[in-house]
């Protein structure tokens, strides 16, 4: 897989989308309240349309073919990401414009605007593969600690 590709589908570009406003408070609220799932409060971010996704795979599942990358997390209510980490989604079970992406275990409010634009399955899968690898990476003060 080739970085640039990668690098190109990460960067703060492409079609300009509205987030969350605080016209979006009530529809908030209420996601939040109907699905019990943690939040994480995110800015910079960039909603993915995955190009060649199977049907097959996605069908019954409730999963739609868009991932979202966020360069800056700004909150999350459980704690399981902190202020100022990357994060790359799985798949949406759900998408508002009033700047909600659902994911199977966590609802993001997106604040500002974002970015949205196409990749292809090929370099989704290689993102999301590298973000895994890096959440399993544990460093301190000096350096690597184990993997």
């Amino acid at each position: 897989m080739s970085l640039p590709r990668i690098a190109e589908m990460l960067c703060l570009d492409g079609e300009r989308v509205s987030g969350a406003s605080m016209a979006s408070y009530a529809a908030i609220e209420k996601k939040l309240r109907l699905t019990g799932k943690p939040y994480c409060v995110v800015s910079a971010w960039i909603l993915i349309d995955v190009e060649g996704v199977d049907p097959v795979v996605t069908q019954g599942t409730h999963l739609m073919p868009a991932v979202m990358y966020v360069h800056h997390v700004l909150s999350h209510s459980s704690g399981q990401l902190c202020e100022g980490d990357s994060v790359m989604t799985g798949y949406a079970t759900y998408m508002d414009p009033a700047g909600i992406f659902e994911t199977v275990d966590t609802v993001y409010i997106l604040l500002s605007h974002g970015f949205r634009k196409s990749a292809d399955i090929e370099t989704v899968s290689a993102a999301q593969a590298q973000a895994n690898r890096m959440a399993s990476v544990s460093f301190s003060a000096s350096g690597l600690l184990d993997e």
